[in-house]
Parts: structure tokens; C-alpha cells; sequence
């Protein structure tokens, strides 16, 4: 206990001194250093909140600057020539509205594999899909009708709105009756909704003068089936055939 006591005696400004160090160092790890620490993150949050407001802020701007009515005509155009799923319906309908304007004959109609019908998870996207981005439905149909007829069927196709693509045509002509026989092979397109919408965050950018003048000319196609109208929490435009089921016994 002597000892003790001289010791503190003796070295009694280091002890002093050592405590208080030690009571620094342990004030400095529990309670200043979860504070600084604390500090920085709210200052990386608030930089971050001040990016979402200003993107905020940006995209609201485009949005107050956008005309409501102009955007709805293009998404109807948009949609009505390259649906959210197959639409089988309008392709039929299509097709049939397309062969009775041109003044042919449809004696044939069919799809062009299994994957036509089934879900879009049962099939995945061929190389020509990934090529050109959207999903393709493949068929064909065979006219008939005069070679005139036919010929204004083949231009036309590519000319509507609801875009198909003629992969290849083949032409039989009967000197007898003057009726020119054809089968089309065609693909018609669709794009599903995306299943990730995207964040409200996420920056909003205006059409551009290129895009404008594709969906002003999407919109200058010939409709040759109906519209309904869209409600407002929907963003599909379905279509029911003009005259013909093509599923009906």
C-alpha cells in the first residue's frame, strides 16, 4: 500500500495525465467517432436527396411541358401497329379487312409454329427477334384473285397499321380462269410489356425530332380494324375481328 502511494506521489502529473488520455480516447470511440461517421453519411444522403429533387424537378418541368393529347394519339398509333401481346384477333381481322378491300379471296390462313399461341414463357426469342428487338408472330395466308389484285395485297401488307413484314410469296396462275393463286408467308409483331417499371427517380427526356416524324408516320397508316377505347388504367388498345374467327368450328 506504501508503495502505491509513493508511486502516486511520485508520478502523480502522469497519472493524471494518462487518465484524462484515457478517458479521451474512449469519449473520442464512443462518442465522437459514431458521430462523425453519422455526419458524413447524412451529407452523402443529402447530396443524394438534392440529385432526386433536381431530377425531380427536371422531369416534372418536361412533364407540365408535354401535351397530353398529342402523347395519347401516338401510344394509340403505337400500339395499335405493334400490340403489348399477339392480338390474334387484330391480325386476323387485319388480314381479312386487308384481302376484302384488295378484292381477294382468302382460302387459307394459318400460324406459323406451336410457339404462336403459347405463353411467353414457354418460348424464348429467336435470332431474328433479338435482331430487330420485337416478338414476331409468323403465318400465312393464301388469295386468290386477279394478278392486279394480288399484287395491291403484297404492296399493301407493308403499308398499315398493324406492321407486318412479307418473308417470301409464291404465285400460281390458271391460264383457264385468269385467277392468280399466292401464298404469303408473313410475320406480324409485338413487344410485351416491360416487367420492370422503371423508378420515379429515373430521368424523363423528350421525344426527338426523329421520333416525332417515326410516330407521325406510324400514325399516317391506314387503320383497317376498330379501336376501342383505352381506359385510363390501361395501356392496351384491343381490336375484335371485323367479319371472321379463325378459331370458330
Amino acid at each position: 500500500m506504501r508503495t502505491i502511494r509513493r508511486f502516486l506521489r511520485m508520478y502523480q502529473s502522469f497519472v493524471v495525465s494518462g487518465t484524462i488520455l484515457v478517458f479521451c480516447l474512449i469519449a473520442f470511440f464512443v462518442g465522437v467517432s459514431p458521430g462523425i461517421k453519422m455526419t458524413i453519411k447524412l451529407f452523402k444522403e443529402t447530396q443524394t436527396l438534392r440529385s432526386t429533387v433536381k431530377t425531380l424537378e427536371t422531369k416534372k418541368r418536361i412533364l407540365d411541358e408535354l401535351d397530353v393529347t398529342v402523347l395519347t394519339s401516338y401510344a394509340k398509333a403505337a400500339i395499335s401497329a405493334v400490340p403489348a401481346d399477339k392480338s390474334l384477333g387484330s391480325l386476323f381481322s387485319t388480314v381479312d379487312a386487308l384481302t376484302a378491300r384488295e378484292g381477294v379471296t382468302v382460302t387459307g390462313v394459318s400460324l406459323g409454329h406451336v410457339g404462336s399461341v403459347a405463353t411467353e414463357s414457354a418460348r424464348s426469342l429467336s435470332a431474328d427477334e433479338k435482331k430487330i428487338g420485337v416478338n414476331i408472330v409468323p403465318f400465312s395466308i393464301i388469295i386468290e384473285g386477279s394478278i392486279d389484285r394480288v399484287r395491291n395485297v403484297v404492296d399493301s401488307a407493308v403499308k398499315i397499321r398493324r406492321f407486318f413484314r412479307v418473308r417470301s410469296f409464291d404465285l400460281t396462275f390458271d391460264n383457264k380462269t385468269g385467277v392468280t393463286k399466292s401464298t404469303l408467308a408473313m410475320d406480324a409483331y409485338y413487344v410485351p410489356d416491360p416487367k420492370l417499371l422503371s423508378k420515379v427517380t429515373d430521368s424523363l427526356t423528350t421525344l426527338s425530332a426523329e421520333e416525332i416524324e417515326i410516330l407521325d408516320k406510324v400514325a399516317s397508316f391506314p387503320l383497317l380494324t376498330p379501336e376501342t377505347p383505352v381506359s385510363s388504367g390501361s395501356a392496351i388498345i384491343q381490336t375484335e375481328p371485323v367479319t371472321i374467327d379463325p378459331f370458330s368450328p
